[in-house]
């Protein structure tokens, strides 16, 4: 019996991989704050003992990787940029469009992701706080004019949700796919508004009125603490309100927005022309 005693391969990082680890750490850590200025070339050479192409190339990968801009010119340098739901959702977006995910399929993992946050925030004990912020935004969303500033209020509802649910991790994975979705119902409102039959106001009307009554329901249901109430709520409100999305794109694959906008706190803060209510 012969056994091979050849060694297992075994990756050696590169002097690049290794600078780069440790500028991700420093940014993911927090010691590199949002559009702070990595250090001079010459200063980040002399620290890490390297040669400039290696430091070049551990720049590249954090550039690829989202956590650092490269400004070139005279005033050129680095500039830290921290994960955001933003940039989450890109890569998420990527991923989803090279493994051919529908608008169907996508629609459906949204539908058991933001009724959990719906329970969890029911089931805190201090969710008087949340019931009162939800509130006020319903409340601001029926005063509102136009369709797009609805639904940039109907998407700031959902974003307040899901960020005093409790739970940071259910927040950003909420957070990423929503700005995914928010991309797709945007593009059916764009076609909506080219299009020579558009909506009458009238049904645009009863859309926003239904919105505000299955969000108040909502409410109603963390208030009491209910939490599979308020995921029935939530999942119901859902579903009604993707159809538009679901009816005109359902069985094709999700299409791509373009580069993620840098500093952007949330893909909800960008309001669409939907009349969705979310």
């Amino acid at each position: 019996m012969i056994v091979d005693q050849r060694a297992p391969h075994v990756h050696v990082p590169k002097v690049a991989e290794l600078v780069a680890a440790e500028f991700r750490r420093r940014i993911v850590g927090g010691e590199l704050r949002e559009g702070a200025e990595l250090p001079r070339e010459s200063d980040m050479q002399e620290e890490f003992g390297v040669s400039r192409p290696s430091l070049r190339e551990a720049l590249r990968i954090l550039e690829t990787e989202g956590l650092v801009r490269i400004r070139r010119g005279k005033i050129g340098g680095g500039v830290v940029r921290r994960p955001t739901v933003t940039t989450a959702a890109y890569h998420l977006a990527l991923t989803l469009r090279a493994n051919s995910v529908t608008h169907q399929d996508l629609a459906t993992a949204r539908l058991a992701i933001e009724p959990s946050c719906a329970a969890l925030a029911a089931e805190l004990s201090d969710r008087r706080t949340v019931v009162d912020e939800l509130t006020r935004l319903v409340d601001e969303s029926e005063t509102l004019p136009s369709i797009s500033a609805f639904t940039a209020a109907a998407q700031a509802f959902h974003l307040r949700l899901t960020e005093l649910c409790g739970n940071t991790t259910m927040t950003l994975l909420a957070g990423t796919l929503e700005a995914v979705w928010s991309f797709q119902e945007s593009r059916v409102a764009r076609v909506t508004l080219d299009a020579e039959d558009r909506p009458d106001q009238s049904d645009v009307l009863r859309m926003r009125r239904r919105a505000v009554t299955s969000h108040r329901r909502l409410i109603a249901a963390i208030d009491a603490g209910n939490g599979d109430r308020a995921s029935r709520e939530m999942r119901r409100h859902i579903t009604d309100m993707q159809q538009s999305v679901i009816g005109t794109y359902g069985p094709t694959v999700i299409d791509l927005a373009t580069t993620p906008t840098a500093g952007s706190p949330h893909p909800r803060a960008q309001p669409s022309a939907s009349a969705s209510g979310s």
